[in-house]
């Protein structure tokens, strides 16, 4: 969705984004398909720019970091942004960002993309490693198996032979 600052009042704007598909872009293996996101946002004028406050909450299907399973992760969270307002040049000049404006999205169009706005955060509500549950066992290094459905069948586990002097410490 499109919001095209110009229409947004001098009070601001109420936005409900209800449940719908959300393309995520290009998985690398971390997730499968689109994610199933509704969101909440409040866009308030500031200045030269713009505040927004939102909420979103939604799905999408995850690879298990330990045993690969796809399972649905639930993401929730807020976020609030500011955005200032660009005139298009002509010509770019490269200029170095002061530490203040490092926190701020430029808008150059005039509008903001509540889809891309949405795509960021959910994106960075990820775990680095998800798990489908706390005490998943994760896959057998020999033989792949998924030990979360039963005991593999590489039998015992072999110890290193450079190691066994340390078992006479136990």
């Amino acid at each position: 969705m499109l919001i095209e600052v110009s229409q947004i009042p001098p009070d601001g704007l109420e936005v409900s984004l209800p449940d719908a598909d959300l393309d995520l872009g290009t998985s690398t293996g971390v997730w499968e398909g689109p994610a199933t996101v509704r969101a909440g946002l409040h866009i308030g004028r500031s200045g030269r720019g713009l505040l927004i406050h939102g909420s979103f909450a939604g799905a999408v299907t995850v690879l298990c970091g330990r045993c690969l399973e796809p399972f649905r992760f639930q993401a929730e969270d807020r976020f609030d942004l500011y955005c200032r307002l660009v005139t298009p040049s002509r010509e770019p000049e490269p200029q170095e960002l002061t530490e203040d404006e490092l926190d701020v999205t430029y808008l150059e169009e005039g509008r903001i993309d509540t889809d891309a706005l949405l795509r960021e955060n959910f994106l960075l509500s990820l775990p680095v490693q998800p798990l489908c549950h706390e005490d998943c066992q994760g896959l057998c290094q020999r033989c792949g198996a998924n030990l979360n459905q039963g005991t593999c069948r590489c039998g015992e586990t072999r110890t290193d032979p450079r190691l066994q002097i340390l078992r006479k410490l136990l």
